[in-house]
């Protein structure tokens, strides 16, 4: 599947390269309360729970945050995409401790992109075909270095933490980048023992 213009038509590795200048802060986001104070990780298919429920968002609201991040990020050839990722799980995170102007944003943009759905084609969002979802999301995020509208700046907030949510998990980190952490060397192969 060809790279959406929400990458901004670059690959993934690109955009990490992008995000170089925080990529140890990003990698190393606190991010699950029950690891405890000053604990930095990833957030990995095994460490959110199975059968966690949403925190904020409502069901149906997280099927349509995991189909909208998708959209930005999603699976091809090379690594599994956001929905994999479960990126709507991060989001669903961060906006439960986000200030209530930010959860306000994503409420509203969310209830924003199913009235477009609605007026453009009679059917919610996850009803239209893949080619009208993706004419929907290019609509909203044509301003996006400089949004105004209610869509567009919840199309920001939403590329933004999907980029940063994808790429803070282990699907990102180890499938996506191939990162494999540190690893023991038996020798370093840069340097031999002298005479002496």
């Amino acid at each position: 599947m060809a790279e959406h213009r929400f990458l901004d038509n670059v690959s993934r590795r690109k955009v990490l390269q992008v995000l170089a200048g925080s990529v140890g802060s990003t990698a190393a986001v606190p991010f699950l309360p029950e690891v405890g104070a000053g604990t930095t990780h990833t957030h990995s298919l095994v460490e959110i729970d199975e059968k966690s429920s949403p925190k904020f968002f409502t069901s149906p609201q997280m099927q349509l945050l995991a189909e909208l991040a998708e959209i930005i990020i999603p699976t091809d050839d090379h690594s599994p995409g956001a929905k994999a990722a479960r990126v709507h799980e991060y989001v669903d995170e961060v906006v439960t401790d986000a200030h209530c102007e930010e959860k306000a944003l994503w409420t509203k943009g969310l209830a924003a992109v199913e009235a477009i759905a609605q007026c453009d084609h009679s059917k919610g969002f996850l009803q239209l075909t893949p080619e009208q979802q993706l004419a929907l999301m290019e609509t909203i995020s044509r301003n996006e270095q400089h949004p105004r509208t209610l869509e567009e700046r919840f199309f920001k907030a939403l590329k933004d933490t999907t980029v940063k949510g994808y790429y803070t998990s282990a699907v990102g980190i180890h499938q996506d980048l191939q990162y494999v952490g540190n690893t023991y060397l038996d020798e370093f192969p840069g340097l031999h023992a002298s005479g002496a």
